[in-house]
């Protein structure tokens, strides 16, 4: 019984650390994008992000449908 409680407590450990470098991991690519972006690629990639961390989705409350996700292009500052 104690063996299998072990094994137990060892994957939840190692599926919380293997979240948690994903977490880093996606917060770094944001991170990079929003530095090389414009400002309307900034607020576009914060309302994603908002969006995406619960805060429901801005385009579809207006009636309008949302914009796919592959679509966004990010420009670089000049």
């Amino acid at each position: 019984m104690q063996h299998m409680l072990t094994t137990g407590l060892a994957l939840v450990t190692v599926l919380g650390v293997a979240k948690v470098v994903r977490d880093w991991l996606i917060l770094r690519q944001v991170r990079a994008a929003m530095d090389a972006g414009s400002a309307e690629d900034r607020v576009r990639i914060g309302m994603r992000l908002a969006e995406a961390l619960g805060g429901g989705p801005a385009a579809e409350a207006a009636g309008q449908v949302p914009e796919q996700p592959g679509g966004e292009v990010v420009r670089p500052r000049p």
